[in-house]
């Protein structure tokens, strides 16, 4: 029977996916089984363990994992990267990890529509890449796909379905996270800005984001860059990397 792995983060949009999975496990003709996993930072600025009596209560096979992410940050691990992306690069691990060992092969993640809209923005802005997170892909070593079945979802509809049905949302309350560059908040500003003056950007930027969100079509992007660089010119200056988003949302 077919697993479907959902990474379970607590927060809004991760929670709603979760319930929407369960609500077509009961209606699909095709019979699949849903599992979930929190990674746990163990950091006392978030605490996601209200999240174990809770999806117990729905039946859902659950694994809680805790990894000492910031302590091991603190030892040294961080090798110049920010602790926001090297805590989304630790929990991806973790996840691949923990379905591995499960037998799991279908990881599920919940970034939406608004996410890789300023993924796209973040990625042009200061990589010169036409880049945003992938809705189906498979992982490097090829053992595990990568789904993201809400890449056209607004997140104001989320929001909206996830207070109203009283989900038990956990806020992160991370201290690094808010010392941080906000580059995705501004992103997020800049498209809200547009939006009151463009109301139906959000679909035309869908639209423009179909291509990218193929693992082909980026390949192909992939290899015209590398070839244009083999052709004699120069690799792009080191720029600041911004995390995509891509953890356990």
């Amino acid at each position: 029977m077919r697993h479907f792995f959902k990474g379970l983060s607590g927060g809004k949009d991760s929670l709603a996916l979760l319930h929407i999975l369960l609500e077509k496990q009961k209606r699909s003709p095709v019979r699949f089984e849903v599992a979930a996993c929190t990674i746990d930072p163990m950091t006392e600025a978030f605490d996601p363990s209200p999240l174990i009596p809770y999806i117990a209560s729905l039946g859902v096979t659950y694994h809680y994992v805790k990894t000492p992410i910031f302590e091991n940050a603190k030892s040294g691990s961080l090798e110049g990267t920010s602790i926001c992306s090297y805590c989304a690069r630790m929990k991806r691990g973790a996840l691949y990890n923990c379905a591995r060992k499960n037998g799991y092969t279908k990881l599920v993640l919940a970034q939406h529509l608004d996410d890789n809209a300023e993924s796209f923005l973040m990625s042009l802005f200061h990589n010169g890449q036409l880049r945003s997170m992938k809705a189906n892909y498979t992982e490097k070593k090829g053992d595990i796909t990568v789904i993201r079945p809400l890449c056209y979802v607004r997140e104001h509809d989320l929001k909206e379905f996830s207070y109203s049905a009283k989900l038990p949302v956990i806020n992160d309350n991370c201290p690094a996270c808010f010392q941080a560059p906000q580059e995705r908040r501004r992103m997020k500003k800049l498209l809200a800005k547009e939006e009151a003056f463009a109301p139906n950007i959000f679909n035309a930027m869908r639209t423009a984001l179909k291509p990218l969100l193929d693992e082909e079509i980026l390949l192909q992007l992939a290899d015209f860059t590398k070839a244009k660089r083999v052709k004699g010119r120069p690799p792009p200056s080191k720029r600041k990397r911004y995390t995509t988003r891509e953890n356990q949302k």
